[in-house]
């Protein structure tokens, strides 16, 4: 019982943060999936509620969540962040964070912002 109850939360996780990051950060399914490292199949089974994420992939929308998390931190507004992420960034040997989450390159992005977040400088 609690097993199925978990399962159930983690699907209703994944289904929240599938969606929110496509619309937030102006993502197509397949550029999710992408970065999710999962097919554009599994993408929609999450939205859907029909499958469990593996841990891999949990992990990778937890990495999403800690992206999205540290943006609003850091950032004062929606425009400043997805400035940020449309920019080239010096830490980033001038890419944009998005082509990197785009690719799935989630822990690059993670510490760039772990870093300004602690008061580091791009």
């Amino acid at each position: 019982m609690a097993l199925a109850i978990a399962q159930k939360l983690e699907m209703i996780s994944a289904r929240d943060t599938v969606e929110e990051t496509r619309k937030y950060f102006g993502l197509k399914y397949v550029e999710l999936a992408s970065a999710l490292g999962v097919t554009p199949r599994s993408l929609l089974r999450y939205r859907n509620l029909a499958s469990v994420p593996s841990r891999p992939v949990q992990a990778r929308l937890e990495k999403v969540r800690q992206i999205s998390h540290l943006l609003g931190e850091i950032f004062e507004n929606q425009e400043s962040e997805m400035g940020w992420l449309y920019a080239p960034v010096t830490m980033l040997r001038g890419r944009r964070p998005i082509d990197l989450i785009r690719t799935g390159e989630l822990d690059k992005v993670l510490a760039v912002l772990a870093g300004l977040y602690s008061g580091a400088s791009t």
